[in-house]
């Protein structure tokens, strides 16, 4: 099984001065599957907040993360 971290550039941030502008990404979370589409629709189903906030799949970047080290 592979993780994934799912971020996104929909949405701003504000910094804590509100006359300048931010520019970034937003995380919108990780999520594990056997390849990063299946784990995307899992996140989404186990987060339905993500949908709720206006985030949608189609705007969604990923990358897998690397594989811990075993314990």
């Amino acid at each position: 099984m592979n993780e994934y971290i799912f971020y996104t550039t929909e949405g701003y941030t504000e910094g804590p001065n509100k006359d300048y502008p931010v520019e970034n990404c937003q995380v919108v979370g990780v999520a594990s599957g056997e390849n990063h589409n299946e784990a995307l629709k899992k996140l989404f189903v186990e987060n339905p907040w993500i949908s709720e906030a206006g985030f949608t799949e189609y705007h969604v970047l990923y990358r897998r993360l690397a594989p811990g080290n075993p314990k």
